[in-house]
């Protein structure tokens, strides 16, 4: 099928369904020069890598790793790369073939960010920006761990003290030395997919200075990227990969209405990120949703891509025209081989509600 008919049949479907599709016929948007703190952007393509599980066994990067990102760029121009989590510990990992960037690791990240820069050099002639970002599987990790207990999220694992959480703001502040030293232009926490710092935002069960109201939900992500701040000079900046509504009905959801249990509300994240831009200076923001209507531990109810894609579009575009203004959102391809997603990554584009575009799926 051409893609201008697949593009009009897409476009004409989510109009007869009330769906919000900014579906474009061209991509010269993705192609448009940028500014990301002060690195001159060629496009407005980002690789958002995924996990690979292909790590050693202490969490470097393997040969094998390195070369999976040499051929990703190569492949395709990309103006920012962001590397798939790497966990703060080595027990926070989901499993033993992940990334973790801990001290004795640290000459495995660096050889790997300048295998991505020399291999984007000589098939593009020029080097990204690298992202890094940090990760904690909580319920999922070697160590499982919960940050907080409710009916929503049924699970047995142990819920992790205050102490602990500081243990891991240390943790935070030593990666990001790490990053710095390995070379890496930013580094971000992964605040999405019900990972500890994801789930950390909906505690609104939890007692003591980590739970319950705005404030306190958010006071552990804040308090790492302090801790991060502290370490680290001006040429590493920060960004947060955050999921905007996680489908998860209230009082346990995060970017949930509590009128419409089943309505996105974007006052929160959007708050959040004001914050983050305020006082941590984070303006590349890649955004997630997560899946509605489901228990979180189970396989997720078929949906049809039109509707997915619908509602991660309706996500973004509903923050507010001052946030998106100030901040440079990433709408991530969230996989489809019927859905063109480079036309309605440029179509966010055009009509300013997105900056950039994050593949995920390579060819």
């Amino acid at each position: 099928m051409e893609i201008e008919t697949l593009i009009e049949e897409l476009r004409e479907e989510a109009s007869d369904v009330g769906l919000f599709f900014p579906m474009l016929y061209e991509t010269d948007a993705l192609d448009t020069a940028g500014e990301l703190h002060g690195h001159k952007l060629s496009s407005r393509r980002v690789l958002q890598m995924q996990r690979g599980y292909d790590a050693t066994e202490d969490g470097a990067p393997s040969d094998l790793t390195v070369k999976r990102y040499e051929d990703a760029v190569r492949k395709q121009a990309y103006s920012i790369v962001v590397l798939e989590p790497a966990a703060i510990k080595k027990d926070a990992r989901e499993s033993e073939s992940d990334l973790a960037l801990i001290e004795e690791n640290e000459a495995s990240f660096r050889a790997l960010a300048d295998a991505i820069k020399q291999a984007s050099k000589e098939a593009h002639g020029f080097a990204p920006v690298i992202v890094i970002l940090l990760d904690h599987a909580g319920h999922h990790a070697l160590k499982a761990c919960a940050f907080d207990h409710s009916a929503s999220l049924p699970t047995d694992v142990p819920l992790i003290d205050d102490d602990a959480l500081t243990e891991l703001l240390i943790a935070c502040s030593d990666a990001a030395k790490l990053a710095e030293q390995a070379g890496f232009d930013g580094i971000g926490l992964n605040a999405a997919d019900r990972n500890l710092f994801g789930e950390s935002l909906a505690a609104f069960h939890r007692d003591g200075k980590f739970g319950g109201d705005f404030d306190d939900r958010t006071r552990f992500v804040r308090d790492c990227y302090t801790a991060m701040k502290m370490v680290v000079s001006d040429k590493l900046f920060f960004t947060i990969r955050l999921c905007l509504s996680d489908g998860i009905p209230q009082p346990d959801g995060w970017g949930m209405a509590f009128e419409d249990l089943s309505a996105p509300e974007l006052y929160e994240p959007a708050l959040l990120l004001k914050i983050l831009r305020a006082l941590y200076q984070v303006e590349l923001v890649l955004c997630t949703i997560g899946v509605p209507d489901i228990n979180w531990m189970c396989e997720p109810q078929p949906e049809s891509d039109l509707i997915r894609y619908s509602r991660l579009c309706t996500c973004v575009a509903m923050l507010d025209s001052d946030l998106q203004q100030n901040v440079q959102l990433v709408i991530p391809d969230i996989g489809s081989e019927d859905i063109p997603f480079d036309y309605l990554a440029a179509g966010m584009i055009a009509g300013e509600f997105a900056s950039f575009g994050g593949f995920t799926q390579i060819d």
